[in-house]
Order: structure tokens, then C-alpha cells, then sequence
């Protein structure tokens, strides 16, 4: 059966680092909201028995071994269901990889979500959390896909009950990524560097920060002088890093701002960097 499903991008507006827990992941509260316009492509061309599976990406760079946290979901699924699949699935990648988007978590979800439509399983909610929250931590929310506050380790998923108007950003990266694993492992040693803005910053969505700027930047200081670059310039509400980095984000009033600054950031940083003009927020 041929099928295909997008992985939406997402960015955390606000992320807070607590202790760490006995399974070694960090206790955080975090609200996350989706980027729909940015995403991943997942192509399905699968049946129910016995095969060769055959799983491609449109990224050399991308690993696509056991590793791979679609083959994760799919190996997840079928040991929950008992049912095997063989054919081949298509990974076209949108997401960059090590930005603090989500990308490889969200191509996990839209896996289970894909698997579960194609086999018919129709496998309660509870189970696909269930199955989502032992593959990464990210996992759960993207199952939902709606703006949410993620707590415990990322998986306990608590839905935003009001509407947030539309809001423009746009999203900046370099030409690095950074593992979350050595992000979350610095946090606790690392030390704030001076003339950098760290401080919550007032928005519609509530006060915007995250904690895992200090060992990032502490680290990569191109990113800190970016984001105090991007605080600077007239079209930027807010300046942010998302997740783990190595994305900022930089909220604007309007479309016409946030078209603005991307020509003003290639302008100043390089045109080789991966940039995006975006939306977040409810009609």
C-alpha cells in the first residue's frame, strides 16, 4: 500500500532544564509548537508479510541503519503488533539535522502514524504514546502535533486550551548541528558569558527562554553573537535558540519584517547559512 506523511518541524518558545533523573534523561518543562510549513516527507510502499525492507533518504549524511529512528518506530510497532511489513520507505529531508527542530523525531511519529493507517491497526492512543515515549523523548508530542507544554523527560504532553494569533519567524542555522545528548550533559557545569541576553523575553506566547543557551553558547560562541545580533535589528521581537540548537528563531510582527531580516542576516552572515521564513500560531 502506497501512502505518504508529513513530518512537521517544531520550535521550543520556552524550555526549562531541572535535575537530572535516575534513567539519565533531565527532568524539563518545555512548550513546544509545530512548524508545519517546514517538514519532512515520508514515502510508504508497504505490505503485511515477510521481505526486504528497503529504506532510502534523499540525505547522504543521514544514517540509515538500526540507528534511524524510522526504522526504530517501524521495529517498535511491529513488536507491539506482531505483524511484519516488507517494500520500501522513502525519507525526503526538509529538516536539518542537528537543529533543534525535532526532525528525526518527528519522522519517528509520522512512521507510527503511517504504519498504524496502513496495516489498519488502528492501535488505541494510549499505546502509540506508549510506544512514541520509548523511542525518544520529542516522540510523544509529535503524535498530537499541537501546541503543547512537555514535561518529565518530553513525554508527559499537556495541550494549550486557548488560540495564539499567527505569528511570523524566521529560523537561522549555521553550518553545524549539536547533539542534544552533549547539550543536556554540559548544562549542569556550564557557566553564562558575559554581554549575552539569557533573560526571559515577554511575547504572546508568555516568556520565551532556554535554559540549554548557556552550555551552547558557551561552547559555540557564533551562536551567541547571532542571537545578539538578531536582538538588534528592528524587524526582531524576540531572539531564541530552539532545543538543543543550532537554530535561533527570531519572532517578527510582520511578514514583510521577517522577509526583511532573512536578506539582512545573508547580507551580514553569509548566504550559505539555512534559513526559512515561517508561521507559528492559529487563524
Amino acid at each position: 500500500m502506497r501512502h505518504l506523511e508529513f513530518a512537521p518541524a517544531k520550535l521550543n518558545l520556552w524550555l526549562k532544564v531541572q535535575e537530572k533523573r535516575e534513567d539519565g534523561y533531565h527532568e524539563i518543562e518545555t512548550l513546544i509548537v509545530p512548524i508545519a510549513t517546514i517538514k519532512d516527507d515520508l514515502h510508504f510502499d508497504l505490505n503485511l508479510g515477510e521481505g526486504e525492507l528497503i529504506f532510502e533518504c534523499n540525505d547522504t549524511s543521514l544514517g540509515l541503519d538500526c540507528e534511524n529512528l524510522v526504522l526504530q518506530a517501524l521495529n517498535a510497532f511491529q513488536c507491539e503488533t506482531g505483524n511484519r511489513v516488507y517494500g520500501k520507505i522513502r525519507l525526503v529531508k526538509r529538516i536539518p539535522i542537528g537543529a533543534g527542530l525535532g526532525g528525526g523525531s518527528s519522522d519517528a511519529a509520522a512512521t507510527l502514524r503511517a504504519i498504524n493507517k496502513i496495516l489498519g491497526c488502528s492501535l488505541p492512543l494510549d499505546v502509540l504514546y506508549s510506544l512514541a515515549a520509548s523511542i525518544g523523548s520529542d516522540v510523544p508530542f509529535f503524535l498530537g502535533g499541537s501546541p503543547a507544554i512537555c514535561s518529565g523527560r518530553g513525554e508527559k504532553i499537556q495541550l494549550l486550551e486557548d488560540l495564539v494569533p499567527i505569528q511570523p519567524v524566521v529560523l537561522v542555522k549555521p553550518g553545524f548541528g549539536i547533539s542534544s545528548a552533549w547539550a543536556y550533559s554540559k548544562w549542569g557545569e556550564a557557566e553564562v558569558l558575559p554581554d549575552v541576553n539569557y533573560a526571559p523575553q515577554v511575547a504572546v506566547w508568555g516568556e520565551l527562554y532556554n535554559d540549554l543557551e548557556v552550555p551552547v553558547f558557551q561552547k559555540y560562541l557564533c551562536l551567541a553573537n547571532m542571537k545578539m545580533w538578531l536582538l538588534q535589528q528592528v524587524e526582531s521581537e524576540i531572539a531564541l535558540m530552539s532545543g538543543s540548537g543550532s537554530t535561533l528563531y527570531a519572532l517578527c510582527r510582520h511578514f514583510d519584517d521577517a522577509n526583511r531580516l532573512v536578506e539582512k542576516i545573508r547580507a551580514e552572515f553569509g548566504p550559505n547559512l539555512w534559513t526559512a521564513v515561517t508561521s507559528m500560531g492559529d487563524e
